[in-house]
């Protein structure tokens, strides 16, 4: 019996889940590959552009064969092989395409669909890798919680909030917020909107567009956003604008601010809340040794 249309989206939504790793394992995983888990926070700091694009190819490079597998197990779930069988090559694949073309429609649709929504999941995990690997505690909606970003009034555009919430209520302008963006098309505007909603004054918006205009970097940086991309992005497509930041560049104003915390005498309630933050994370990242250990060490130092 031919599966429904209805039924086959439901399917593909379901293997997809069990097919493929998430986007935050897919890339830790990359990540341990690379033996970047051996790595000190120098070499974080000095390769932070270096290490965003090895894992990003890499990333595509693994994905592709993978979702060519999942690709082609989806449409065999298709396939009479009692009604196929009894035709040549040709009729065969004719036949195919005519019966099932909204169900291939669906499937290819939900691919695009995957790698837009990963896309942006896993350029989050790598800068969430490199962040940490240079010793820069930040917050971000995987360790805290989408919620506890909206309840402390921190918008959907702001990945990143450093050192943490905690301090971001304290004093935001001794807080840097940062949005990682893969590309910006039209959603550019959106940020120096989202910062008024919040009150930001500044945000460094991370992206590996190479084809930005030279009017919307105008605009972003009127904006008090400042475009922060790899020194390779930096060099090739915008030497001429030195209002750009290098990955590198940025991990020196992340450490340089967060100097501005050394000694700060936290009341209890703060402590507590920032101890509870660490024990959720401590547990959340139990598996990740890596991410782990930098937790373990921060609790420590409080």
């Amino acid at each position: 019996m031919k599966i429904t249309l209805n039924k086959y989206k439901q399917l593909i939504k379901n293997e997809r889940n069990d097919f493929f790793l998430s986007p935050f394992d897919f890339i830790y995983q990359i990540f341990e590959d690379l033996e970047l888990v051996t790595k000190n926070k120098n070499f974080f700091r000095k390769n932070a552009s270096l290490i965003a694009e090895q894992l990003r190819e890499l990333s595509w490079k693994k994905y592709l064969p993978l979702e060519n597998e999942f690709t082609s197990n989806m449409l065999k779930l298709l396939i009479n092989k009692d009604k196929f069988e009894k035709l040549n090559s040709i009729d065969s694949i004719t036949s195919f395409c005519q019966e099932f073309v909204e169900h291939i429609y669906a499937l290819f649709l939900s691919n695009t669909q995957s790698r837009r929504s990963r896309a942006g999941k896993e350029f989050e995990t790598i800068i969430q890798l490199i962040l940490t690997g240079a010793g820069i505690a930040a917050d971000n909606q995987g360790s805290v919680g989408k919620d506890e970003f909206t309840k402390r009034g921190l918008a959907k555009l702001v990945d990143f909030v450093s050192p943490s919430v905690v301090e971001y209520v304290i004093n935001k302008r001794n807080t840097l917020l940062i949005s990682a963006k893969t590309t910006l098309r039209e959603r550019w505007q959106e940020v120096p909107e989202e910062m008024n909603r919040t009150g930001a004054q500044e945000i460094f918006l991370i992206t590996l567009d190479e084809n930005i205009s030279k009017e919307v970097l105008f605009n972003l940086y009127e904006s008090n956003v400042h475009v922060v991309t790899t020194k390779k992005i930096k060099e090739l497509k915008y030497s001429d604008n030195p209002r750009i930041l290098s990955l590198e560049e940025l991990i020196e104003i992340c450490l340089d601010n967060s100097k501005k915390w050394n000694g700060f005498k936290y009341s209890e309630i703060e402590k507590e809340f920032v101890l509870n933050s660490l024990e959720l994370k401590l547990e959340k990242y139990k598996d990740y040794k890596f991410i782990h250990k930098f937790y373990e060490e921060a609790k420590k130092n409080i």
